[in-house]
């Protein structure tokens, strides 16, 4: 609670100190140019009306913006003075003007605010995971941090996608691939705990993870593979976990047409045979000894209780699930087991 209080009123902060900043980014140039107006109308009453420089220096701002203070006599004037005034106020109108339009432009847009405000809350991000690619994964991945407590920042290739996200309230970071270095470096990929790639191309992909480890060797870093002859190539690149997208979803989808008790597959080659399978006890009278022998139980859920501490005796009851490690072999066995108890649907 204290930091999500500290984090709020650092925001606030950044953008009491970052709004003037986005405006005066928008318009530097036209203020620079009045000013320059300012001082030539002072050495132009010095000169042709004889003012020291402070009166001259009212004179001139009087002029220009029509407050009227000052007002020389037009009739008396020299031409080459007229000549002179014709031209600062039209610079001046035009420049008052474009002011005006950067103004309201900066207002309006807030790009350049939200920028600022995303790059200096990127500067304070500690431990903190990137998420490569807005897509339908990249989405995903975003919506299930969000619940974990987990402080994410986005880098997005597509820019009307990241003015989208910064609207929601995502901190996103708008980049191409080719300057995914520099990005990953404003996303404080120095002091991430994790970054995952979810860009449609694999090269993408591990130019991502590439440029991370560069900048952070222990980073943990996550990719997908969208062709599977590339998955080597991606964990050569400094990959922790390679996800081969199709290839995991086909294996939860094929398992599903042989086994309903299938709740998971691992993503690392050492395990890739294994599967973790759930099982409704439906009878009473069963021993955790009854059951245990084939695969390894890993749990049991009971209501809102979790036990992973059970002895030979322990009894299970009706509408508890066992949590299973298991192969194609051991899940027939572990199935014929429970339906030999009387626990089978």
């Amino acid at each position: 609670m204290a930091n999500k209080i500290i984090n709020s009123l650092e925001d606030s902060l950044d953008f009491l100190i970052y709004a003037p900043y986005s405006v005066l980014r928008h318009i530097w140039i036209q203020l620079l140019i009045i000013t320059m107006m300012f001082g030539l109308g002072t050495l132009i009453f010095m000169h042709y009306q004889g003012l020291d420089f402070l009166t001259a220096l009212v004179g001139s701002v009087s002029t220009i913006t029509t407050i009227g203070i000052y007002a020389p006599n037009l009739v008396t004037m020299p031409a080459s003075e007229k000549a002179w005034l014709i031209f600062i106020f039209i610079v001046s109108v035009g420049s008052a003007a474009s002011i005006v339009q950067g103004t309201v432009s900066a207002a309006v847009k807030k790009e350049f605010l939200t920028e600022e405000i995303t790059l200096k809350k990127a500067k304070r991000m500690e431990n903190h995971v990137i998420v490569m690619g807005y897509k339908f994964l990249g989405k995903y991945i975003v919506e299930n941090l969000k619940p974990l407590g987990v402080e994410y920042i986005v880098i997005a290739r597509d820019t009307s996608q990241v003015d989208a996200l910064r609207s929601q309230g995502i901190p996103t970071i708008h980049a191409p691939i080719t300057h995914a270095f520099e990005a990953l470096r404003q996303a404080g990929a120095e002091r991430a705990c994790a970054i995952v790639s979810t860009f449609d191309d694999d090269c993408d992909n591990m130019l991502a993870i590439l440029s991370a480890k560069k900048l952070n060797k222990e980073i943990r870093t996550i990719t997908i593979v969208n062709e599977r002859e590339l998955a080597e190539s991606a964990r050569e690149s400094g990959a922790d976990i390679v996800v081969s997208l199709h290839d995991v979803v086909g294996e939860m989808l094929a398992i599903s047409t042989i086994s309903k008790e299938i709740t998971g597959v691992f993503l690392t080659d050492r395990l890739k045979s294994r599967h973790i399978a759930e099982f409704e006890i439906t009878t009473s009278g069963i021993k955790y000894g009854d059951i245990k022998g084939i695969c390894p139980i890993l749990l049991i859920s009971r209501k809102d209780e979790v036990i992973y501490d059970m002895s030979g005796d322990f009894q299970l009851q009706q509408g508890d699930f066992v949590y299973v490690l298991i192969d194609h072999e051991s899940l027939k066995a572990f199935r014929e087991r429970l339906k030999s108890l009387g626990s089978a649907r």
